[in-house]
């Protein structure tokens, strides 16, 4: 068997006994005046008396809208762990393979001294913005699971 090379300390994070489990439930872009874009990321979950909005405003365009939309997913992952885990954006790039959109998000992880890299992917189905959040959940899954339990994705 093959095990992936990637250091262990992320990994060995105490597990909580119930721990509150996150789960996507919205996604959205509001365009503003002046080529500006608002996205809204949004969690609900056991432990979680509101649902978890994170929101990223930046200058519209293609990519960035793409990039806000990760970075949104990041701070609310941020905000969910109460900062035990640290997260940077390395990229956002739409890509196609075996005649399918694609999403692939690119995140520095950081915990404490450790940091780690890690990639996500999700098929494109004619929404870029809720491809781009689900690329970031799989990108970081397992470094946030141990703390929140596993994020299911919305159907």
């Amino acid at each position: 068997m093959i095990r992936p090379d990637f250091p262990t300390a992320l990994l060995e994070t105490p597990r909580v006994s119930n721990p509150p489990r996150l789960r996507l439930i919205g996604c959205r872009i509001d365009r503003q005046p002046a080529a500006r874009s608002r996205v809204s990321v949004a969690f609900e979950g056991v432990g979680f008396e509101t649902p978890l909005v994170a929101e990223q405003e930046g200058t519209t365009c293609p990519g960035g809208d793409l990039r806000l939309a990760a970075r949104a997913t990041l701070d609310a992952l941020t905000a969910a762990t109460q900062g035990q885990l640290q997260f940077d954006l390395i990229g956002v790039k739409p890509s196609r393979a075996f005649d399918t959109g694609l999403m692939l998000v690119a995140v520095m992880v950081r915990q404490g001294a450790t940091r780690t890299k890690a990639l996500g992917v999700a098929v494109d189905e004619d929404n870029t913005m809720l491809a781009a959040v689900r690329a970031t959940l799989h990108a970081v899954n397992r470094f946030v699971s141990p703390i929140l339990g596993p994020l299911p994705l919305t159907d």
